[in-house]
């Protein structure tokens, strides 16, 4: 913070006073140029943002750079030219030239409309204006020069229209509207060449650029755009192709290229103004570069319909902090933006990615290959920014984001929706598989401790966060507003291989899941809202083909068809509000041990044999907490490892109960659900009637004491959580019965019975 407030302080006592002096303010970055103005244009810089921004307020707008890309800030004079300018003026198949600097080391000379200038001297200013179909201008220059294209409508048979041959700066302004191109028979590799760096400085102009032969704008050093308007009509191949691109302000708009829109050697960083990008060839990407992408402002729109396409690719870090994103790419298996890694902090991300999935040969086998809207190699890196991304029906198998490493994402606002249907396929021979689409799939381990994810699936098989390693909900001792899951899934599950049918099932199926991971699943904290709606079975809201453990956190979830929680190994809740309903299976189950030490926890299963909770009688451990769990069946708690005694409740669905101890003080006031349909899983005999077993525990509860359990009455007033109540409630009606806890599971009979 101390050197923040000194740097600020460093540059606004530099800017008062170099103002007075007419000096110019720089910022630099590997070299290049990034922003340049008149120090009286600039009212001040202030520093904002966590990781910081420079923002840039001057007479033509603020200009936003995070801090990461200023190498370092100069001033200095800007030399006027001296004198008039050099004015080289085409009409057909010749030219007009006026040099007043032809005693001070500049020579411009003439062969028909091919023009040469040779110059030593410094910040000479060349305007070039009129036609030619067949004319071209050569700069050998050893000192940095400026160019005004006037209305300048410029073609050349086999040359570079504008060739700046020396690796000197050179700056381009736009005045009208002027038009370059080459032809397409030369050696030249763009309408505009330049052996050094150049910059379209702050015009209102326009320039449309033809690249017939190869490139629109080819620099073997840095491109800058700074100002006017550029239009790539057309391109043979990449329409830029540099070392080293930035923009700060302008318009650039691609319309068509046969390779790349942007295509740079090393970085791409885009401060601000705008660009546009049509792409419809074949493997192609609309911003390429070997090292660094960043985005930090202004407006970035991508549309590619081109088969393996990209829209954003880079080979090493996207980083996004601010500006908008719009893509659309239509292409089979084409990514939106594709990566080894991403580190997004702000931002409005949309993205539309229509393709298809494709099944290659790869070894012998049959791999799948995705049309997805993110995908990244390596790592993900996401603390803010707003994303919005459509995965339409015609898109069978991508995913939204897509990371092939570990993830994490500790903020950010994320609209996700995935609306194909999944498939399967042949491996090889006799094996078979299925892939299915996701809105968040992690292929290692995937954290998620803040932001709002609103992530909807609506097609066979499709995922809502889907992790192959361990997954992570929420932090610690946080608020849940930090974090809040919204999940929906919809789609049924893809037959791979079909089962023999009966009670017990069979078959092999790519099921939809909301929540699931390959690994342990930890949720410390959130507000988790979950929906499964599929009629089949497989549709589990949350599942860890490992362990699971709940420390915190307010989980709502409701499944259709199949189990709400399921744990492979065990399941331990130590804390948090949860609520699971299925109509037809499971509300709670561990196929290994189930352990609950805190928490309130209220889990409604299906008809028998479906379980409020179900652990295959292994080991159900029950040391603190408060549980209301209801079904067909339930496990029973394993009374010599529980420390905290349980009733179990023989009663009718749809009874509302209450419990008061021996003073009459209510513990727990509960309105059992209705059964929406039969038992949905194996087992026998098979699911009916309207008897359920209710089990109960509470801190409250004590061995030795004897309990009052009212059922079949009403209950009004107090606060009503998902038929659980607290506050001032009023119990009226019905039946009751006394028990004593004379062990760490009892059953007691309230209007129901058993089979």
């Amino acid at each position: 913070m101390k050197k923040t407030l000194i740097l600020i302080i460093s540059v606004l006592f530099a800017i008062s006073l170099n103002a007075q002096n007419e000096q110019h303010l720089y910022l630099h970055h590997s070299g290049a140029v990034i922003y340049n103005d008149a120090v009286h244009n600039i009212d001040g810089i202030t520093f904002q943002g966590n990781p910081a921004s420079a923002v840039v307020d001057a007479t033509s707008g603020q200009t936003s750079f995070p801090i990461t890309m200023i190498d370092s800030i100069t001033f200095g004079i800007e030399e006027a030219p001296s004198g008039d300018f050099v004015r080289i003026v085409y009409n057909g198949n010749s030219v007009e030239i006026t040099n007043p600097f032809s005693n001070e080391g500049v020579s411009v000379s003439n062969n028909q409309a091919d023009v040469v200038v040779s110059s030593s001297k410094a910040n000479v200013i060349y305007s070039l204006s009129g036609t030619t179909s067949n004319g071209s201008i050569t700069f050998m220059s050893s000192k940095d020069f400026s160019l005004i294209l006037d209305n300048a409508n410029l073609s050349s048979a086999s040359k570079a229209v504008i060739d700046i041959a020396s690796e000197t700066n050179a700056t381009i302004e736009l005045n009208g509207t002027s038009t370059l191109s080459d032809g397409s028979n030369g050696a030249q590799k763009a309408a505009i060449c330049s052996a050094g760096d150049l910059t379209f400085a702050k015009a209102d102009g326009t320039l449309n650029i033809n690249g017939n032969t190869k490139h629109g704008i080819f620099a073997e050093g840095d491109l800058i755009v700074s100002g006017g308007k550029i239009i790539i009509n057309d391109a043979q191949s990449d329409a830029l192709h540099i070392d080293f691109f930035t923009q700060t302000n302008g318009e650039i708009s691609i319309l068509h290229s046969g390779s790349d829109g942007i295509d740079s050697s090393t970085d791409i960083n885009i401060f601000g103004g705008s660009i546009s990008i049509n792409s419809t060839s074949d493997d192609t990407k609309g911003l390429n570069a070997s090292e660094t992408i960043s985005i930090s402002g202004g407006m970035v729109e991508i549309t590619s319909s081109g088969y393996d396409s990209k829209a954003i690719k880079c080979d090493d870090l996207v980083s996004i902090s601010g500006g908008s994103i719009e893509i659309n790419h239509s292409g089979d298996i084409s990514k939106g933006i594709k990566s080894a890694y991403l580190n997004v902090s702000g931002g409005e991300i949309t993205i539309t990615a229509s393709g298809k999935t494709v099944v290659e040969q790869e070894e012998n086998q049959e791999v799948p290959s995705y049309c997805s809207a993110i995908k990244i190699d390596t790592e993900i890196n996401i603390t803010g920014g707003n994303f919005n991304i459509n995965l339409p029906s015609s898109n069978d198998g991508g995913k939204a984001i897509s990371c092939d490493g570990n993830a994490i994402i500790n903020g950010g606002t994320f609209e996700l929706e995935t609306h194909g249907d999944g498939a399967s396929y042949i491996v090889s021979g006799n094996t078979k598989d299925a892939y299915t689409s996701s809105c968040i799939k992690c292929d290692g381990n995937l954290e998620i401790i803040a932001g709002s994810f609103n992530c909807t699936s609506t097609g066979k098989g499709g995922k809502g966060i889907n992790a192959d390693g361990n997954m992570t909900i929420g932090h610690a001792d946080a608020p849940d507003r930090d974090l809040i899951i919204s999940i929906s899934t919809s789609g049924e599950r893809v037959t791979i291989t079909s089962g023999g049918g009966g009670p017990w099932g069979g078959g092999d199926y790519a099921n939809p899941k909301a929540l699931k991971c390959d690994g342990d699943m930890t949720i410390n904290s959130g507000a988790i809202i979950i929906n499964c709606t599929q009629n089949n079975e497989g549709g589990e809201c949350i599942e860890s083909k490992a362990q699971m453990t709940i420390n915190g956190g307010n989980i709502e979830a409701y499944s259709k068809s199949d189990d709400v929680i399921n744990a492979t190994r065990n399941l331990t809740i130590n804390g948090g509000t949860i609520y699971c309903h299925s109509d037809n299976n499971d509300a709670i189950d561990s196929n290994g041990t189930l352990f609950i030490n805190g928490g309130l926890t209220i889990a409604n299963g299906a008809r028998q044999p479906e379980c409020g909770f179900d652990c295959d009688n292994n080991q159900f451990k029950i040391t603190g907490g408060i549980v209301c769990g209801t079904g067909g069946d339930t496990s029973n708690p394993t009374a010599n490892v529980c420390t905290q005694p349980s009733l179990k409740i023989n009663t009718q669905a749809g009874y509302a109960i209450q419990v008061l101890n021996a003073s009459g003080e209510i513990v727990v006031t509960y309105q059992c659900p209705t059964m929406q349909g039969g038992g949905g899983g194996g087992g026998w005999p098979p699911g009916g009637g309207s008897g359920i077993k209710f089990l109960l525990t509470h801190p409250d509860f004590a061995i030795g004491q004897t309990y009052t359990v009212k059922y079949n009455g009403t209950i009004s007033g107090g606060d009503n959580w998902n038929g659980y109540y607290t506050g001032n409630v009023t119990y009226s009606g019905g039946q009751q019965t006394t028990v004593t806890l004379n062990s760490m599971v009892t059953t007691v009979n309230a209007g129901g019975g058993g089979w």
